[in-house]
């Protein structure tokens, strides 16, 4: 009976990824496997026993763009939000951790570790210029990444 279990609870360290141009690094990512529905998500992922929150970001940054970035063990994120959804059977109760890195240069993604599960949802990347995303309709996560992002920027 999934539907009397608890969904599980877990911590997610993302970043918003941006390049000399100020265009931000998205994952377009099918909602679940074998959904025709899906959205534009900041590359990152969970938290595992002993890592920091930007430790787990830069890790699962690598592992899903083969970019390396650079964050303080004890980085602060700049922006924290709560959600659930259904993924691979499973309900989930995250808690996404945002961080903002710049990059030098137009770096290549190129993936160095994608799990099984990866390589049936993710369907590609895309470095989207902010003007172009905050007037674009997909659907993205958090929805107000734009103006995130413009104020992290204003505030360095």
């Amino acid at each position: 009976m999934a539907e009397l279990d608890q969904p599980i609870a877990r911590q997610a360290g993302r970043i918003f990824v941006l390049d000399r141009q100020q265009r931000v690094l998205l994952m377009h990512e099918r909602r679940d496997i074998g959904s025709d529905r899906s959205h534009w998500i900041t590359p990152g992922g969970g938290v595992e026993a002993g890592e920091s929150l930007a430790q787990a970001a830069m890790r699962e940054v690598y592992e899903e763009t083969g970019l390396r970035l650079e964050l303080d063990a004890e980085a602060e994120p700049m922006y924290q939000e709560r959600v659930s959804f259904h993924f691979a059977g499973q309900d989930f109760d995250q808690v996404n951790f945002y961080f903002l890195v710049q990059v030098s240069g137009d770096p290549p993604v190129r993936p160095a570790g994608h799990t099984e599960i990866e390589r049936l949802v993710v369907l590609g990347y895309r470095w989207w210029p902010l003007a172009e995303l905050a007037a674009s309709d997909v659907e993205r996560e958090p929805v107000t990444m734009v103006e995130l992002i413009e104020r992290a920027l204003a505030v360095r």
